[in-house]
């Protein structure tokens, strides 16, 4: 009988997709599933019981790989000018060692992205951004419109560690990580790599965002946090979508963003129109003065929905109601729930369906967050 070679245990990823450089540490603690974003590959799910996950993430500690979270940095005498013309807050500001949620629009009032800001020198801003050619756009328009700063994407890879015990870990690397407030940021060292840290995240919860200065050491200072977070029951994991959409936590980007400008999002609150001009101003006023056609609010499901590949059509007794934008199961509330953007006539408490690929499923509206 002929011998077969075993395949191989994973084919070969694509070449026009960049690896991350922790990509052989998640592969060796057992990543099995990758989404490509910002043109790179990031762990999104383990071989394990994905309910191990959030009990890590709401009870201990988590390390993620999200070197796909990239930056844009604007570097110059008008950075802080340029990254708030750029984004819908009021940055002007935004002092050294600070951070700031925001979102960036198009021309038309479209959500391109939810950023975090940093400002870890006085004359660089960090837009840390999600799946979008943010870089791009930002360098275009710091040319044409006469800027004083370059815009280039610097060689950052960072991981978050997430969870309440992560001041634990953290503190155990780092000097500076016990006194940064939320939304504070310090340029500082992690095991002896040079870093930016920042008390920001992918979570409502307790966490840092750690950036390393290069990817020359990224695989030591990955090793160095798993070993200061074995103590306390650290686990390696993916950013959490459970846990995320409990809370109302969502990452519209252009590819996805289903048309959506802030208000429609139920993000208004970071639009400032009266502060200077910034991209998208004049549509965001238009919207704000206009009747709301789209809102988003939560979805119950009474029975369980499959897995989410697109978005899902939601229909109510009148005909098409929105769709829903993103899926999980509530360890929380014990059901699968949804964000939608629904019509602006379907309010909380009313009753709709979600038409899936299994078919379709009942739902009741609620207010997000889901979870305190």
């Amino acid at each position: 009988m002929d011998t077969i070679e075993p395949l191989p245990r994973r084919p070969p990823t694509h070449p026009n997709v960049r690896r991350s450089p922790y990509f052989s540490e998640t592969e060796r603690v057992g990543a099995v599933e990758y989404m490509v974003y910002n043109h790179m590959y990031m762990p999104i799910v383990y071989d394990r019981d994905p309910a191990e996950d959030y009990r890590a993430l709401t009870d201990a500690v988590t390390l993620w790989d999200v070197a796909a979270e990239r930056q844009t940095e604007l570097r110059g005498p008008d950075a802080l000018r340029l990254a708030d013309f750029l984004c819908t807050r009021d940055l002007s500001g935004l002092e050294t060692g600070l951070c700031r949620y925001t979102l960036v629009c198009d021309p038309d009032g479209a959500i391109m992205t939810e950023p975090i800001v940093l400002r870890p020198w006085p004359d660089v801003v960090w837009i840390s951004h999600g799946d979008v050619d943010l870089t791009l756009w930002a360098r275009a328009i710091a040319e044409h419109g006469g800027y004083e700063a370059t815009v280039t994407e610097p060689d950052v890879a960072p991981l978050q560690v997430q969870g309440p015990k992560s001041p634990d870990v953290l503190s155990a690397v780092c000097a500076d990580a016990g006194e940064l407030a939320r939304f504070g940021c310090a340029v500082t060292r992690v095991a002896g790599v040079d870093a930016v840290v920042s008390r920001t995240g992918w979570s409502r919860g307790m966490g840092f965002e750690i950036y390393p200065l290069s990817s020359d050491r990224a695989t030591d200072l990955w090793q160095a946090l798993e070993q200061a977070g074995a103590p306390h029951g650290m686990l390696v994991t993916g950013p959490n979508l459970s846990r995320a959409v409990e809370q109302g936590i969502t990452d519209t980007h252009y590819a996805v963003n289903s048309d959506m400008d802030p208000f429609e999002a139920g993000s208004g609150a970071f639009v400032d129109l009266d502060a200077g001009p910034f991209v998208g101003r004049d549509a965001l006023r238009r919207a704000a003065a206009a009747p709301a056609r789209r809102h988003t609010l939560g979805l119950v499901a009474e029975d369980a929905l499959p897995r989410m590949e697109t978005f899902w059509p939601v229909t109510d007794e009148t005909g098409d109601a929105g769709v829903v934008r993103w899926a999980a199961h509530s360890y929380a509330l014990g059901s699968d729930i949804g964000i939608a953007l629904l019509d602006a006539r379907i309010g909380t408490g009313a009753t709709v369906t979600i038409e899936h690929d299994a078919g379709t499923t009942a739902a009741r509206v609620v207010d997000v967050p889901f979870v305190d």
